[in-house]
């Protein structure tokens, strides 16, 4: 809108010079010779600035678009070199310009050139017989036009003019070329695009005042009245200044394209040029009609004419002949088409379907047979409506109002369609609003099978929510079906019990994870065979299970599920030609405060389920606040324990093993200490236990082994002696339990490099007690490889002295309390003399543990016990306080013995 007002102002400017140079020629203000000069410098300059702004327009545009008004604005850069050699006579030379003069070759040089310009636009016909068509329809009509002239006017200036021959046609070229100008643009202006419009107008506007000003040039110089500075001259300079105004908006304007229709023009196109042919015939009746003979240039003129229209006729005929091959080659084209089409909707995927305003269906595809089972035109003239499953009925039907009433976007929802054996598809429709276009004045539904889309996002769904091994809902489940009870009030008293298998671990490391995966799934089977309608049992992971209790009539009802549970767990299972016993501990906690959420409840029962454990498992305990804190630290400590694992937190201490007669350093006992981050450091009886129920034990014993192993060597091969020191390590029950156990305990000794002689696997009585035959066949194993086994605490566990015939032992630790009780009463020191004379018989080294004084360290040297152990020599050393102690070490032919202020005489 700015840009046309900016422009308007320009108009405006024009129309008002326009009128002060027309003023300015009437009034000859300043006196001839001024007028004069301003007439011709003011001609120069505006065809300068036409040709100008007329290339600037070239510059900016494309292809035919560019030579057109580069062709224009070498019309109006001619027509200035010819004005300017007018003025060069008229204001330099100071005579009057001849006529014919060398700025005739420049004023009619210009006209060729305006034409081809005119031509060279792209709204002009570019197939030949368009285009020879419209140029011969310009001829014509500029032939009409001029034997109307000159039978009218230009014949009888041109009879009674006073010039010769050649001034005569010079001055006769100007209105001829003018007449051939003005008919191309006329007949081209209503074909040019709405966007190209204006320029073309103002540019026909310019050639227009050009026109007028060239006749009435040449009718003045034939009479010999034309002189400079003529009123006429205005139509020069307002002219050039007009196409000058036409380049400059075709230069902020895009290009246009060429006609769509080529060479096609409407009704009024077509009689056009008989127009003025039948006015050019009545004039030429007329003057044949008048005495004398009939002038020869009308002749001419009429025959040329006559040719013209004859041309003009084969011409049309042609072009009709074309267009009805063209036509007939749309409508095959058409016709291909549409039976691609119609193959492209009967053979497609999707179901179409065209419905009106009302739902009723007007059109069906063939497609609907394969999706919904219907023929293709059972359902024409159906309200789609019905065929939509009841629950989603309002909701299609919603979207169909919607895709009606709102103009906007293809809508899509999904619903269920009725098929021919009253089953339902699942189907998601695209609706697209047509009812404005004439051809199809409905609304077309696309309508595609998501029957495998559906069933895939059930699946993902079941999957997502529930355990892939058991099929039971798992742990997100199980969340949201107690936050669901939380806050149902419907649901009344709810109670979770937690489920945690006792010794799985076990099953899995001895009859490999394929069984044990078939014991879960038979386990998940049985508990939920104990509920009643409406609980939940639900897969935690690994071998947790949780159940949820709703709508319990008193609080008891929570522990008499727990109980069916543990009951129907006492049976074995038969798996795989083996029958398995597996126990569970149970955790109860049901609502305390009413506030609970649930992670309270799973954690309250968790906890539960971990006291269970603590009191000997195969149980079930109800959460009561009051035992809960205790229970909370032991499971904190034991989530710290497993990060501890993964952070290295773990140290180790070692206490040294003293030959009592020589005083020489038999071996290093490795103690395992845990660097706590908030608790400080931790003595192994503060987390031992956790991690043997949690089965962590295995893992820190291969770091322990693996550590002791690298410490030992290093010292060997730092302080080195005969015999070489030795390196004592504690396995657990569960440790020799564990199948990699060789394995682990071989890699640890070659990683390190150490000869299996010095390492002594250390025992307990209570680990020979687990399983007698698997144990002392690891143990034969583990002593047949080269290393050496120590029984520990040897005394106060509930093993006979015929475990030491069973199992490969070589050195027996007696227990601290006895040692302890020395010099107190004669029980502990007849206990300790029968135990060291058994192990002397047998063969067994014998050490002493827990010597705290001198006292202690003569009985037991005077007993005969080989070694012994305790604060009397050293306490329990980090790695480098013992590389102190070690260096210190004085070296003989019976090791490296503790300096004079630790050896003791018995």
């Amino acid at each position: 809108m700015a840009r046309n007002r900016r422009f308007l102002t320009v108009l405006i400017g024009w129309a008002g010079f326009s009128l002060f140079f027309a003023a300015w020629l009437q009034f000859q203000w300043g006196g001839g010779v001024v007028t004069q000069r301003f007439d011709n410098l003011g001609e120069t300059l505006a065809a300068f600035v036409a040709a100008a702004v007329c290339g600037i327009a070239g510059w900016r545009h494309q292809q035919r678009t560019r030579i057109a008004w580069a062709l224009i604005g070498a019309s109006a850069l001619f027509w200035g070199v010819g004005q300017a050699i007018w003025s060069y006579y008229e204001l330099v030379v100071g005579r009057q310009v001849p006529f014919p003069s060398f700025a005739d070759l420049g004023f009619l040089g210009a006209v060729p050139l305006a034409v081809a310009g005119v031509l060279f636009f792209p709204w002009v016909p570019s197939r030949a017989t368009s285009l020879l068509r419209t140029i011969l329809d310009a001829l014509l009509v500029a032939g009409s036009l001029f034997i109307i002239s000159w039978a009218t006017v230009l014949g009888t200036v041109y009879r009674t003019g006073s010039g010769g021959l050649i001034a005569q046609l010079i001055g006769l070229a100007y209105p001829a070329g003018d007449i051939v100008i003005g008919t191309i643009v006329l007949i081209l202006a209503s074909r040019a695009p709405k966007e190209n419009r204006l320029p073309f107008i103002l540019l026909a506007g310019g050639l227009v005042a050009n026109l007028l000003a060239d006749s009435a040039f040449a009718y003045l110089t034939t009479t010999n009245t034309y002189g400079s500075g003529s009123t006429t001259d205005t139509g020069w300079a307002a002219g050039y200044l007009l196409i000058a105004l036409a380049g400059f908006r075709a230069a902020t304007t895009r290009a246009g394209s060429a006609v769509t229709n080529d060479g096609t023009t409407g009704r009024i196109w077509l009689v056009l040029p008989y127009l003025p042919i039948a006015l050019a015939a009545i004039v030429a009746v007329f003057e044949e009609s008048l005495p004398g003979q009939l002038d020869p240039v009308v002749f001419w003129a009429v025959m040329a004419l006559i040719i013209g229209v004859v041309v003009r006729q084969y011409l049309m005929l042609t072009d009709n002949q074309n267009l009805n091959r063209r036509l007939e080659a749309n409508a095959s084209d058409l016709a291909k088409r549409e039976q691609h089409f119609h193959a492209l909707v009967q053979n497609s995927s999707d179901v179409i379907t065209l419905i009106d305003h009302h739902g009723a269906i007007q059109y069906q595809s063939a497609s609907v047979e394969r999706i919904l089972g219907y023929r293709e035109t059972e359902l024409v003239g159906q309200v789609f409506g019905d065929l939509v499953h009841p629950d989603d009925r309002t909701q299609a039907l919603r979207k169909i109002d919607e895709a009606i009433n709102i103009v906007g976007p293809p809508i899509a929802t999904e619903c269920r369609l009725r098929r021919v054996d009253d089953s339902y598809c699942p189907a998601e429709v695209t609706i697209t609003n047509l009812l404005e276009l004439p051809a199809v004045r409905g609304l077309v539904l696309n309508t595609r099978d998501v029957s495998e889309r559906k069933a895939l996002e059930e699946k993902l769904t079941h999957q997502a929510f529930h355990d892939s091994l058991t099929n039971l809902p798992n742990r997100a489940a199980f969340r949201i079906g107690l936050d669901h009870a939380l806050h149902g009030a419907s649901e009344g008293r709810i109670a979770v019990l937690f489920l945690d298998l006792d010794d799985f671990k076990a099953v899995n490391d001895t009859l490999g994870h394929d069984i044990g995966d078939q014991l879960l799934v038979a386990v998940g089977a049985r508990i939920a065979s104990t509920l009643r309608p409406g609980d939940t049992v639900a897969r935690l992971g690994g071998d947790e299970f949780a159940v949820l209790l709703k709508r319990m009539e008193d609080e008891q009802i929570a522990g008499r599920v727990a109980e069916r549970i543990t009951r129907q767990l006492v049976p074995p299972f038969a798996i795989d030609g083996k029958e398995i016993s597996i126990r569970a501990s149970i955790g109860i906690a049901a609502l305390v405060s009413g506030q609970e959420a649930a992670d309270d409840l799973i954690r309250n029962a968790d906890v539960a389920m971990y006291i269970a454990k603590a009191r000997g498992k195969a149980r079930f305990v109800q959460y009561e606040a009051s035992i809960a804190s205790a229970a909370i630290e032991r499971m904190e400590l034991e989530n710290d324990l497993r990060s501890a694992l993964q952070e290295k937190q773990f140290v180790l201490h070692y206490e040294p093993v003293i030959m009592l007669e020589s005083g020489a350093v038999h071996s290093v006992e490795a103690l395992v200490r845990w660097n706590h981050p908030r608790r400080g450091v931790l003595a192994p009886v503060d987390f031992i236990g956790i991690a043997e129920q949690s089965g962590l034990i295995v893992e820190l014993g291969r770091w322990v082994m693996q550590q002791a192993a690298r410490d030992a060597r290093r010292w060997q091969v730092r302080y080195p002696s005969v015999p070489a020191m030795n390196i004592s390590v504690n396995l657990s029950g569960r440790q020799l339990g564990h199948p990699e156990l060789i394995k682990e305990v071989i890699d640890a000794v070659d990683a390190a490099g150490l000869d299996p002689q010095s390492l002594i696997l250390e025992l307990t009585e209570s680990v020979l007690l687990a399983d007698t035959e698997p144990v002392a066949r690891t143990l034969q194993e583990l002593r047949s490889l080269g290393f050496r086994l120590a029984l520990d605490d040897f005394g106060t566990g509930f093993s006979s002295l015929g475990h030491l015939r069973d199992f490969p032992v070589d050195i027996l630790k007696m227990d601290a309390s006895f040692v302890a009780g020395i010099g107190h009463g004669m029980a502990d020191g007849a206990i300790l003399r029968s135990i060291i004379g058994l192990a002397n018989s047998l063969g067994l080294m014998t050490i002493g543990e827990g010597i705290e004084r001198q006292d202690q360290l003569a009985a037991l040297n005077a007993m005969g016990c080989n070694a012994g152990q305790g604060f009397y020599f050293s306490k329990p050393l980090e790695y480098d306080e013992m590389d102190v102690l070690l260096a210190s070490c004085i070296h003989s032919g019976s090791g490296r013995q503790l300096p004079p202020a630790w050896r003791m005489t018995a």
